[in-house]
């Protein structure tokens, strides 16, 4: 597939998307078997890429006080896979959300799901949208950077509104 290099907008994720979409396939795969070992294999390349991401949130955020941790990939419960890179850090820890649904506030967190029924997997935050899951290189899961510091962003935002701004320790 060759497309002109745009400036700004990501293209090769959605694309590849589209593509999948329209062939019913997940990176050339068919069936849901072979899926999964494509999606096992996308988490261990995106493994450092969302750490860095995290601890590079943990070094601005919260002073190197919290802590960084992959869970999965694991059965969702639903009959799919889930696999999320969550940190955490002792304000969080001991908060409550305030607004919203109350609770536990929750660790900011890169969810990778594939859902059982979805034709292929996505990244997101707990509340951020869904962004196609094309890692199948070091490549692929490299310019996942960028989106990976956007959920983490937002996930940080989300929790400073859900309590106050003091949960961060800065």
């Amino acid at each position: 597939m060759s497309h002109p290099m745009p400036s700004t907008v990501r293209s090769d994720d959605l694309l590849r998307h589209l593509q999948d979409l329209r062939s019913g396939t997940y990176e050339g795969t068919l069936s849901r078997a072979a899926k999964e070992v494509v999606y096992r294999q996308g988490i261990k390349l995106l493994r450092s890429v969302a750490v860095e991401i995290l601890e590079e949130a943990n070094t601005l955020f919260l002073n190197g006080t919290g802590n960084v941790q992959m869970i999965g990939p694991e059965e969702d419960g639903s009959g799919g896979l889930v696999t999320r890179f969550e940190l955490s850090w002792p304000e969080q820890r001991r908060a409550q959300v305030i607004r919203g649904p109350k609770g536990p506030l929750q660790p900011v967190r890169i969810v990778v799901n594939y859902s059982q029924g979805e034709l292929h997997p996505h990244l997101s935050g707990t509340t951020a949208g869904f962004w196609p899951f094309q890692v199948t290189s070091a490549a692929d899961a490299g310019r996942q950077k960028g989106v990976l510091a956007v959920i983490v962003e937002l996930e940080l935002h989300q929790r400073i509104f859900e309590t106050d701004w003091r949960i961060l320790p800065i």
